[in-house]
């Protein structure tokens, strides 16, 4: 494809070279540059693209589009523009063919149950005989293929690339966890969602956003810009800020709950240690629900994708056999399968609200102790951590805190400010810290008595641990298992 008509409707201070020369490829990542690419250089948090485009015009880049002079050898075309972040979207459309507008793009935004409420929407669909595609935190469900998700949402470009993909399989529907990052950073520009839903919001990525209020101004963008002749609008109508939200959008509103006057709610709720069963109450018809996830968080998850699959002219028989179909979700209130009678959980809760909801849910199942072992991430938000510790010494009988992926922090520092907030509730408290994580699951395993529960937050489906300048292999799940082995063995 020639180059000026990637750049079509580009925004554009300066072109020097050919803008007829051919592309073959468009890449953000200089290691990925092919002879004849594009190279964009990206200017991110900790690294500067525009450092790398020398190794891209050596690796055969014919172009680059760059946001400051530079310079360049003969005979390689430079496209000079305001904001390349923002560019990529635009460039990916077009090189791509504009895939995302012969896709029906459902979007859900939310602090919490973005991936839950995603896979329940995907099982559903799936149920009702479409073909899926899936782009969130876990994986990226791509024509039946699932694919490493470096992000919640990819990057502009990515999502381009992984759209026209989905195009060649002929997918029809994209669910798509949309994070406020990528609101933000202008992920999702240009797109068009033709359904969009609003879980919650609670305080998260305060480190990014700075302030709540920010970073409730950016959710509620993604619910305002829907379409108003083509969309409609799911919103948790429980929430404190939902009624505010939906007030934003000139979508069709279906909203959903538990507590307030919805048009599509939950009645009869019953849960176990392995399931939970309500009445879904929707627009014309109740239908008796049964799902293999527990907790009251996971009703509000239910209803999300059931007021969807409504919204979408599907029947209450449909929903009910696609959430029943879903087995669970990798890392959220995920149980592991232990030999003895005590009960193993890995949970992805990173916030003080997901904390709290999970440890009340498990509280109320609980016979015997709950064993808590939990950390928080380093470079994020430090407000939080005291109030997570804070939210264990309240609802845990014992309490480990370790380490979560630190990154570029001390992890000490950043458990004595978690410590300080247990401390602070529980001065007399059980509370230990034990930055290994392995020994930490180890030892809440091995201490496990009949009818205890050992909860594992804070990492849930992620299988590595950031330290900053590197990563090492690191899941949950195997570290549990492992120690599970070693109690029976003992």
């Amino acid at each position: 494809m020639k180059l000026k008509t990637i750049l079509s409707g580009l925004s554009i201070c300066q072109l020097t070279g050919d803008p007829n020369v051919q592309i073959s490829a468009v890449v953000t990542n200089s290691q990925a540059v092919t002879p004849g690419s594009l190279f964009i250089a990206i200017k991110g948090t900790r690294h500067d693209g525009h450092h790398f485009i020398d190794e891209a015009v050596a690796r055969g880049a014919s172009a680059v589009m760059v946001e400051e002079p530079v310079s360049v050898p003969a005979g390689v075309s430079v496209v000079q523009v305001e904001d390349t972040q923002g560019a990529q979207g635009l460039v990916g459309k077009n090189y791509y063919g504009d895939p995302a507008a012969k896709l029906k793009l459902i979007g859900i935004t939310g602090t919490k149950g973005k991936t839950t409420t995603a896979f329940m929407v995907t099982s559903i669909l799936q149920t009702a005989g479409f073909k899926v595609g899936l782009i969130g935190t876990n994986y990226n469900l791509v024509n039946g293929e699932r694919l490493p998700a470096v992000n919640t949402t990819p990057a502009a470009l990515e999502l381009q690339r992984l759209f026209a993909e989905m195009v060649k399989g002929q997918t029809e529907y994209v669910v798509m966890e949309v994070s406020s990052h990528a609101i933000a950073l202008g992920r999702i520009a240009g797109l068009n969602f033709f359904r969009g839903v609003f879980t919650n919001i609670t305080r998260d990525h305060l480190d990014f956003h700075r302030t709540f209020d920010e970073y409730l101004k950016v959710k509620t963008s993604f619910i305002a810009d829907l379409p108003a002749s083509t969309a409609k609008a799911i919103i948790n109508m429980d929430d404190p800020h939902g009624p505010q939200i939906a007030a934003a959008t000139a979508a069709e509103i279906i909203g959903y709950g538990l507590e307030r006057e919805a048009l599509v709610r939950a009645e009869n709720i019953k849960t176990t240690m392995r399931e939970t069963t309500f009445d879904l109450v929707g627009p014309d018809e109740r239908v008796p629900l049964r799902l293999n996830l527990i907790g009251r968080f996971n009703v509000y998850n239910a209803l999300a994708a059931s007021a969807l699959g409504f919204s979408l002219g599907l029947n209450g028989e449909t929903i009910r056999s696609g959430l029943a179909q879903l087995a669970g979700v990798p890392g959220r209130f995920e149980l592991v399968p232990t030999p003895g009678n005590y009960t193993v959980v890995i949970d992805y809760a990173h916030t003080p609200d997901s904390l709290k909801n999970l440890l009340t849910t498990a509280r109320a199942l609980v016979q015997n102790r709950l064993i808590t072992v939990f950390g928080c991430g380093g470079n994020r938000d430090q407000g939080k951590r005291p109030l997570m510790g804070g939210i264990a010494a309240e609802l845990s009988d014992y309490t480990i805190i370790t380490n979560d992926n630190p990154r570029w922090e001390d992890p000490a520092i950043i458990s004595e400010q978690i410590k300080a907030g247990f401390l602070a509730k529980k001065p007399d408290g059980n509370v230990v810290v034990l930055l290994d994580r392995g020994e930490a699951i180890r030892q809440a395993v091995l201490m496990a008595q009949a009818g205890d529960m050992v909860i594992i937050a804070g990492k849930g489906h992620e299988t590595d641990q950031d330290f900053g300048s590197y990563k090492i292999h690191f899941d949950d799940k195997e570290a549990a298992l492992a120690a599970a082995k070693e109690k029976e063995g003992a």
